[in-house]
């Protein structure tokens, strides 16, 4: 068994056996997701279950940031992940403020921007640097909170993180790029989530709540930008490709329509499939989807002009079948 394949089955045992454990202790405090009328589940089910999967990210990021790249740049980056873990946790047990939430997730942003070197631009120089860093702040922010919003079936944000991670592993190699940190991390976040996905997938007996989506998506946004800052942002555009485009049209739509788009609603593409189709098939659907994203995404370090319209063909498909599978 070679390295990567040892570090996908470790990173799973422990997720598996620490998500175990993470449930017990939810069900004995009563941590529980209740139902609304914007709920995509009908019975209260514990909500947490992302500190299992922290419990398994954050000692292998500090293991690949301090012990195997040894760039301690990443003390930034690791201080993110605690500060976002412990806002999100809070916010799981009581509300916290939009404006709160919003200013911290920039924040974190902010101090994981100093792990990229002064050279490392998003847009290949193009934009001044004081523009570039700006730009990859507050997309990192906005991604942060799509990857929440998107956490909102059984199974959706363990398989979007798995596909992530697989097609950075798979670019990364195709490229030649060489980056401890990131090819480690992705590696511990496909076992960590296929672990935690044995009790989250439907029917689910454990949601992995803020304290679980949203550090989830600000370390596999680390890892996109660090792809798109080695000269390859077509790839890291096109993996999330089907969670950038649900998101952004709904909040497009949300918008036009003067809602409050921070608020909980029912109104993904893959929330009106779930309804009808079940949450199973739904994601199922997604991740057949991102196996075609992992190719293009793959195709794009020779063709990258060609796969992305591979790409937006891919998505496009994928959400008018959600359309037909929630009609």
């Amino acid at each position: 068994m070679n390295f990567s394949l040892l570090t996908i089955f470790i990173s799973f045992l422990l997720s598996l056996g620490l998500t175990g454990l993470v449930l017990r202790a939810l069900v004995a405090r009563s941590v529980m997701d209740i139902p609304n009328e914007r709920s995509s589940h009908k019975i209260p089910v514990p909500r947490g279950g992302g500190w299992a999967l922290l419990g398994v990210i954050i000692p292998a990021l500090i293991g690949a940031a301090f012990f195997i790249d040894g760039d301690y740049r990443h003390a930034g980056l690791i201080a993110a992940v605690l500060l976002l873990a412990a806002i999100s946790w809070m916010d799981d047990k009581r509300p916290v403020p939009p404006a709160v939430r919003l200013s911290l997730h920039i924040f974190a942003a902010c101090l994981g921007s100093f792990s990229f070197a002064p050279d490392a631009f998003l847009f290949g120089g193009v934009l001044p640097f004081w523009l570039d860093r700006t730009v990859m702040i507050l997309g990192w922010a906005w991604f942060i909170n799509l990857y929440n919003f998107m956490d909102g079936i059984d199974g959706i944000t363990g398989v979007e993180t798995i596909s992530i991670a697989t097609g950075l592993c798979l670019v990364m190699t195709a490229a030649g790029i060489e980056n401890p940190t990131v090819d480690f991390l992705t590696l511990v976040l496909t076992g960590g989530c296929l672990g935690f996905l044995a009790y989250n997938w439907h029917p689910a007996r454990l949601f992995m709540g803020d304290v679980g989506s949203v550090p989830l998506g600000y370390m596999t946004g680390f890892c996109l930008l660090s792809l798109a800052t080695n000269g390859y942002l077509a790839a890291a555009i096109i993996l999330p490709l089907y969670y950038l485009a649900d998101s952004g049209i709904t909040i497009a739509r949300r918008l036009l329509r003067g809602e409050k788009i921070w608020q909980a609603h029912r109104q993904h593409f893959y929330q009106k499939a779930a309804a009808k189709a079940g949450h199973a098939k739904t994601s199922l659907t997604i991740m057949l989807a991102n196996i075609g994203l992992i190719g293009a995404a793959v195709a794009s370090v020779v063709y990258p002009l060609g796969a992305s319209v591979a790409a937006a063909a891919i998505v496009t498909a994928l959400l008018v079948k959600m359309r037909r599978m929630s009609a």
